[in-house]
């Protein structure tokens, strides 16, 4: 008799839980059979998430559903059935012995994730560039002095003697006699005056080259 009542209080306080204005989530959801009722009439669970029905009443009774996705087969009085749900779906079902009795269970899928916003990409930062050495000036050759030309030497002008033009005077011979039988001026004057004009012209040609010289 104690042990009946305290199965009955514990029953109490697992149908009061499963009164709660909204179906609770977790990994095992409990409905009680009670007075010929599924309570809660809907369950609501997350994909692989379970039921578990637990029969208050005095007789047997099932869960079984429409579509034939589950079957509890007899749960009998004070005694519980589980079954997992793997696949999102509502499903709805009924006691096979008392077909007024039915109820439904909504399987959740599972949350999607919320996508991870991508990295966002660090700054590149351009690689920074050597330092630039400066540019070496490049020596410039030094212009090797140029050799100054050596004045050739200025050959000094030879002056130029004119020769002062030598006349030679022409002693004025007078033309010998032709040769031939002439007069026989023998001792008579003609050979004198002929010597006279012969030594006067070379006296007139002494004094015309002296003339000339002094000049």
């Amino acid at each position: 008799m104690r042990l009946s009542l305290a199965f009955r209080i514990a029953a109490f306080v697992i149908g009061i839980a499963a009164l709660a204005p909204s179906a609770a989530l977790g990994t095992s959801q409990s409905v009680v059979i009670r007075n010929f009722t599924f309570v809660p009439q809907t369950a609501t669970i997350n994909v692989g998430e379970s039921i578990t029905w637990l029969n208050n009443d005095g007789i047997t009774h099932t869960a079984t559903a429409n579509g034939g996705a589950f079957d509890t087969t007899a749960i009998p009085a004070s005694g519980t059935k589980t079954v997992s749900f793997g696949v999102a779906g509502t499903y709805a079902y009924h006691c096979s012995i008392h077909p007024t009795m039915t109820g439904t269970i909504v399987v959740l899928g599972a949350a999607t994730p919320a996508p991870t916003p991508p990295p966002t990409p660090r700054p590149t930062t351009p690689p920074t560039a050597p330092p630039t050495a400066p540019p070496t000036a490049s020596q410039s050759p030094s212009p090797s002095p140029s050799a100054s030309p050596t004045p050739s030497p200025t050959a000094s002008p030879t002056p130029t003697t004119s020769p002062t033009p030598i006349t030679v005077p022409t002693s004025a011979v007078s033309p010998s006699a032709p040769v031939g039988a002439g007069p026989n001026l023998g001792g008579g004057p003609g050979p004198l005056v002929a010597g006279g004009g012969i030594a006067l012209a070379v006296g007139l040609g002494g004094l015309a080259f002296y003339l000339y010289r002094r000049k």
